[in-house]
């Protein structure tokens, strides 16, 4: 459900490369569309809501807007469907789990509302690294500085940066002068999805104002990692820092642990792990967004610790969530619809 994205494109394209378990797989938008997804070797239409769509459906993968989802999700669930949920409607719900596969993929089995929840990009890119660092020292406090890619916005944020970029391509001076960034772009429409210009630019908010100074994304991430792990005295601060690159999420960790922390140990944790891998940045190996676009491994790196201070380390990871989100749409559907399995 919402099957004309970037993320319905990914669940396709991971549908070729699984084993076909399923009968009926239907496509539906919301809103009539022309488009088609290569679905196990064949062109298939996407097909348009209706109030038959979800009938004799055993699992709903949705992928709407926040202010769509209550409604369908009401639907499906009414028809006899389980609901697989991107959107950050049901993610805090208590009664709905939030779930990650690796970690905490047995709570897909107890969904009282008849709803599972995946998280949001920036916690898919975070949860992995932050778990190792619980399983191993116990984690108590996270300061993230999250760099955050166009399309976190969706495809109209990476339309707007690239404009702007080509905009400001055409005149070399740009960016020297006071507000000169801004008066170059003025001639595109006002109507961005950022609050500024994000050519050549950052922009220190991303989400909606929230209390005390947050915005909702900051907020969210922490509420997010706590219940996934299930830390409700884990202290994390945010700070979201939307930047001018296309697509692929970067993260500045400084965490506290419990126990003391030895960063060869983090190391060869992070290199264990089976969705992380560990860059030597003493050979100028650092993460970088460019490097992880389409893929599914995170990369960590800047793995260091303040001198005398035995109990925090420094991380830098970068990680594309686009093909991990299809991958644990698909993962969780499973586990709901082939439970023995």
């Amino acid at each position: 459900m919402g099957a004309t994205g970037r993320l319905a494109e990914a669940v396709a394209a991971r549908l070729a490369l699984s084993t076909d378990r399923w009968g009926e797989i239907r496509l539906i938008s919301p809103r009539m569309t022309t488009r088609t997804l290569p679905v196990r070797g064949r062109e298939q239409a996407v097909e348009m809501l209706t109030e038959d769509s979800f009938a004799g459906v055993d699992v709903a993968m949705l992928n709407l807007p926040a202010e769509q989802t209550p409604e369908v999700v009401a639907a499906a669930v009414a028809a006899g469907a389980t609901v697989v949920d991107t959107s950050p409607v049901h993610r805090l719900d208590p009664d709905v789990p939030l779930v990650v596969p690796g970690i905490n993929g047995e709570r897909a089995h107890h969904r009282p509302k008849g709803v599972v929840a995946l998280p949001g990009a920036v916690t898919w890119a975070l949860i992995d690294t932050a778990h190792v660092l619980h399983q191993g020292w116990e984690l108590q406090h996270l300061v993230v500085t999250g760099m955050i890619a166009a399309d976190a916005v969706s495809d109209e944020g990476v339309e707007r940066l690239r404009a702007e970029l080509r905009l400001a391509a055409d005149q070399p001076r740009i960016g020297y002068g006071a507000g000169d960034v801004r008066t170059a772009l003025s001639d595109l429409p006002e109507d961005s999805p950022f609050p500024a210009p994000l050519a050549m630019n950052v922009i220190p908010w991303v989400g909606e104002p929230a209390e005390d100074g947050w915005t909702t994304a900051e907020a969210g991430l922490g509420q997010e990692v706590a219940k996934i792990l299930e830390l409700p005295e884990l202290s994390l601060i945010a700070t979201l820092v939307q930047v001018p690159v296309v697509s692929g999420h970067s993260l500045s960790l400084h965490a506290r642990c419990a126990r003391p922390v030895n960063v060869e140990r983090v190391r060869q944790a992070v290199v264990a792990a089976p969705a992380l891998i560990a860059l030597d940045d003493s050979s100028g190996e650092v993460p970088t967004p460019v490097d992880v676009v389409g893929i599914d491994p995170r990369f960590v790196g800047r793995i260091r610790q303040p001198a005398g201070q035995r109990h925090l380390v420094e991380l830098f990871l970068s990680a594309g969530t686009l093909r991990r989100t299809a991958g644990a749409m698909l993962d969780v559907a499973e586990t709901i619809a082939f439970p023995a399995s």
